[in-house]
């Protein structure tokens, strides 16, 4: 599990949208999946959020049992496109 925001803070809801892995809130799952977490869990506080530093451009993710090659490659794929 693992979180992030892009450099260009802009750019981090692009590259979700490109990347190819299933979408959603669930986490522990055996296959990757990624969600906008700060505008799932604080989508009415997002203010309050960023105010302790949970940027509301935060992407995470839950990595599941997928070949290793072929994360890396869906994840340069998304990069590529912002």
């Amino acid at each position: 599990l693992f979180s992030f925001v892009l450099k260009n803070r802009e750019d981090s809801m692009e590259f979700y949208k490109n990347l190819r892995v299933c979408k959603g809130p669930s986490l522990g799952t055996n296959f990757t999946i990624a969600c906008p977490y700060t505008l799932l869990a604080h989508y009415d506080e997002l203010e309050w959020a960023e105010g302790l530093g949970i940027p509301r451009d935060l992407v995470r993710v839950s990595t599941g049992l997928e070949d290793a090659d072929d994360l890396i490659k869906r994840f340069g794929d998304a990069l590529n496109t912002v």
